[in-house]
């Protein structure tokens, strides 16, 4: 291909230069030096052609060799971050299996990430691991420490001796669509341990229709099955951007995938390992979604509840909340619709301190700081 472009503009140029030529001819007062184009080489005429159209021709190179090399050692250093889960159920004896992530190692003690659907109406857990393409089970010190069935996921822990490694955290909020995402869980049980999919981040902050779940989903096409749930899914760099959910599962609809982000895993499992439950933090403010209610391009135009860290923060009715921060942070996140204020809620803890960016009457105004408290259905 590249030769054909490189013969095609040459052939251009000989065309232009060739009228260049003759236009000088009848016009020039002066006979201009005549020049034998074939006096060229083929490189000095590509040369010219780089010269004359610098932002038509351009050499694209890829190293894909580097690109490999960079993925397969961030499968051999996470892979076995990545465990199975298998599920005994009271009312059956057997139930069904699932993928899980360790993300924090305590002395001998492993903490595990998975989703809530994995082990619900769990009897008994077991722990599988794979070592040289064999499986071990560990089936005794497994214990759940708390579940959330409104975000999917839910905590482990399990004892061992090996070594097993765990995962760093992405900052989910730094994700791109087209960025390239790498799955990694156990497809259609453990004869397809440690599956490996590929894809590109294909939307942020997704909200499902047909799901109850309130997570803002990231949306992805690296391919997932039964038993991919609670898998990781990991950036080039082998950080967890990630914990697979689930997929649409229609025939007129192909690799459509979700993930639960890491922003609002690591926020959610900080619950579970010290409370057992989530409490969700309340900004006190309602809106319609997807919805310009107020006219604004972006942002959302709310309606202040009472009791909420809005009303403390002396919100008004159609004011336009167009950035979120939390003190600890280094400035605001932008809001740009109601699922990114969702998303940005659900990212915080009750007890932070939040400030609002709005937009009022055209004038941008910067709240001051108030506590989030506890939403009225947790207390």
């Amino acid at each position: 291909m590249r030769k054909l472009i490189q013969l095609g503009l040459t052939g251009l140029l000989l065309i232009s230069l060739s009228a260049c030529a003759l236009f000088d001819e009848f016009n020039s007062v002066e006979e201009s030096p005549s020049h034998d184009l074939n006096t060229y080489t083929e490189q000095e005429l590509i040369d010219l052609i780089e010269t004359l159209l610098p932002e038509a021709y351009q050499r694209v190179d890829y190293d894909l060799d580097a690109f490999e090399e960079a993925l397969t050692d961030m499968v051999e250093s996470k892979s076995d971050s990545v465990v199975g889960i298998r599920v005994f159920e009271e009312t059956f004896g057997t139930g069904g299996t699932g993928s899980g992530v360790i993300y924090k190692k305590d002395s001998g003690t492993y903490y595990v990430v998975t989703n809530e659907h994995v082990i619900e109406n769990y009897q008994r857990v077991e722990i599988v691991y794979e070592r040289n393409g064999m499986l071990f089970t560990i089936d005794s010190n497994v214990e759940v420490l708390g579940a959330d069935p409104n975000t999917d996921l839910a905590v482990l822990t399990f004892e061992s001796t090996r070594n097993f490694n765990t995962v760093e955290f992405a900052d989910s909020y730094d994700l791109s669509v087209g960025q390239f995402v790498f799955a990694i869980g156990n497809p259609l049980g453990f004869d397809y341990y440690g599956t490996l999919t590929m894809g590109v981040v294909s939307g942020l902050a997704r909200y499902v229709n047909s799901s109850d779940l309130e997570v803002p989903f990231i949306q992805h096409d690296a391919s997932l099955s039964p038993g991919n749930s609670g898998g990781a899914l990991f950036d080039i760099n082998g950080n967890l951007v990630g914990i697979n959910n689930m997929k649409i599962a229609d025939q007129l609809a192909s690799n459509i995938n979700f993930a639960i982000p890491a922003n609002t895993v690591s926020r959610i499992i900080y619950d579970l390992e010290h409370n057992g439950r989530v409490i969700r933090p309340y900004l006190g403010v309602s809106a319609i979604a997807q919805v310009s209610d107020c006219g604004q391009d972006y942002g959302v135009c709310i309606t202040v509840q009472e009791g909420g860290a809005a009303a403390e923060a002396n919100l008004e009715n159609g004011d336009i909340i167009i950035g979120y921060k939390l003190e600890s942070w280094d400035d605001y996140i932008e809001i740009m619709n109601f699922n990114d204020l969702r998303e940005a809620i659900l990212n915080s803890q009750v007890g932070d301190s939040v400030s609002l960016r709005i937009m009022r009457d055209e004038t941008i105004i910067e709240s001051p700081y108030v506590s989030l408290n506890s939403h009225p259905d947790d207390e």
